[in-house]
């Protein structure tokens, strides 16, 4: 089984010959869903905002509007499925668009459940009424990233003297409730020099997203 992130509908999409991202619509499965959305294909190719404008269609006034002529999607699922015809996308698949533009996911939307035993199992219980996992309402994280110290991009790695922020995603935790998050350190090194694991904590958003407290690394705490 693939430990890779599924593309669901939805998600983002970011072309190198474009201006803004947009978001993929999935028509080619209206029966496979992951976290109550379809999984993309290889054959969805619509993205109904565009891109914005065209960088390689510049005038006199500026740059034409942005017309997406997708193509069929690389570096998706090796099996074909849904009638043997039709690949599952993942979060580094991409393609070209017929004007010249390539296309890349930035923001797959599946949230990352931890293992792809679990993802898998969640696939097949969406299909299944009354599936044990289907109808699991425990609070619980079910996703958490770094993101660097503007916030625009995800990261694992900061600069000594930079900032990272963690975020997490919850399912059936109430808006306002504090969430804490225990971090260790890799390979049995220290976190600041003496602790093996720092908390962090934060208050959960209406739409189950919390930002925690940003950590910020002045020296290499492991270095003597």
């Amino acid at each position: 089984m693939s430990s890779k992130i599924y593309v669901l509908d939805g998600a983002l999409l970011e072309c190198n010959q474009g201006f803004t991202p947009a978001k993929l619509l999935v028509t080619q499965n209206q029966k496979v869903k992951i976290q109550g959305k379809f999984k993309a294909t290889d054959m969805d190719v619509q993205v109904p905002a565009t891109f914005g404008q065209c960088k390689l269609k510049p005038t006199s006034g500026g740059y034409l509007p942005c017309i997406p002529g997708l193509q069929k999607w690389s570096k998706t699922s090796k099996k074909s499925t849904l009638g043997s015809s039709k690949k599952w996308l993942f979060d580094d698949s991409e393609c070209m668009c017929a004007t010249g533009g390539k296309v890349t996911i930035t923001d797959p939307t599946q949230l990352n459940l931890a293992g792809s035993v679990q993802e898998e199992f969640m696939d097949i219980a969406m299909t299944i009424p009354g599936a044990m996992m289907g109808n699991d309402k425990a609070p619980k994280v079910v996703q958490t990233y770094w993101m660097d110290e503007s916030q625009t991009k995800r990261t694992n790695k900061i600069e000594y003297g930079q900032q990272a922020t963690i975020f997490v995603r919850t399912q059936n935790v109430d808006a306002g409730e504090t969430i804490k998050v225990n971090v260790k350190e890799k390979d049995g090194n220290k976190i600041d020099g003496s602790k093996n694991t720092i908390t962090f904590s934060g208050t959960v958003n209406g739409d189950g997203t919390a930002q925690l407290e940003a950590l910020q690394t002045d020296k290499d705490w492991n270095k003597k």
